[in-house]
C-alpha cells in the first residue's frame, strides 16, 4: 500500500511540466523504477544534470539515489557516441541491512547507424569501501541497455541492470538483478 501512494505522488510530482526535463520508468516482474533527470544547462564543455531516482523491488528491497553527471557527445571524432560521468549519493536497503554510498561512475550511449534513433548503452557506477557505510563494504551498479527513440519525446528500451552491495558480514547482496523493460519521456 506504501509503495502505491509513493508511485502516486512521484507521477504527480514529476509530471509537473514546469519541473521536469526527462521521466523515465522501466520494469519487470519483480521491481520498478522511476527516474528524474532535470537539465541544468548545457554549455561548450557539454550537458548538466541533475538525477534523482527510486527502485523498489517485490522481495523489499529498495534503493534511492540522488547524482549530478555531465554529458555530450563527442562529436566528428566518433559519431553516434555520447559519454557521460557522474557523482552520486545513494541509499539502499537490501535483505534487512542499510547501506548508503557516493559513488562515481560513467555512461556510454554508441548510435551505430546515421539514423541516431537506435543506440546501445552502457553504465558503471561504483563505491570503493573508503566512501560505503553502514552494514556494506563496497557498491557496484552495472547496466546496459537498447533503445530506439519513437518519436524525439519518447524512447523505449529493453536493459538488464545489476545493483549490488558487499557486505560487512558476508558476501555480495544484490539488491536488484535482472532484465526491464522502460520508457524515457522528455519534456
Amino acid at each position: 500500500m506504501c509503495f502505491r501512494r509513493i508511485l502516486a505522488l512521484s507521477l504527480l510530482v514529476f509530471s509537473a511540466p514546469a519541473l521536469a526535463d526527462t521521466f523515465d520508468i522501466n520494469m519487470n516482474d519483480t521491481s520498478v523504477q522511476l527516474q528524474y533527470g532535470a537539465s541544468m544547462g548545457h554549455d561548450t564543455l557539454g550537458r548538466s544534470e541533475l538525477h534523482l531516482g527510486y527502485l523498489y523491488a517485490n522481495d523489499k528491497n529498495s534503493f534511492l539515489d540522488l547524482g549530478f553527471r555531465v554529458k555530450d557527445e563527442l562529436g566528428s571524432n566518433a559519431p553516434g557516441v555520447t559519454v557521460g560521468f557522474g557523482l552520486k549519493g545513494l541509499y539502499a536497503n537490501a535483505k534487512n541491512y542499510d547501506a548508503s554510498a557516493m559513488a562515481i561512475g560513467g555512461l556510454l550511449r554508441y548510435a551505430p547507424f546515421s539514423d541516431t534513433r537506435f543506440g546501445i548503452g552502457g553504465l558503471v557506477y561504483l563505491s570503493p569501501n573508503i566512501v560505503t557505510f553502514g552494514d556494506a563494504d563496497r557498491f557496484i551498479e552495472t547496466g546496459v541497455k537498447v533503445d530506439y527513440e519513437i518519436i524525439p519525446q519518447a524512447v523505449v528500451y529493453v536493459g538488464y541492470r545489476k545493483i549490488e552491495f558487499k557486505l560487512k558480514p558476508g558476501p555480495y547482496a544484490i539488491l536488484n538483478e535482472g532484465a526491464n523493460i522502460g520508457l524515457t519521456m522528455s519534456f
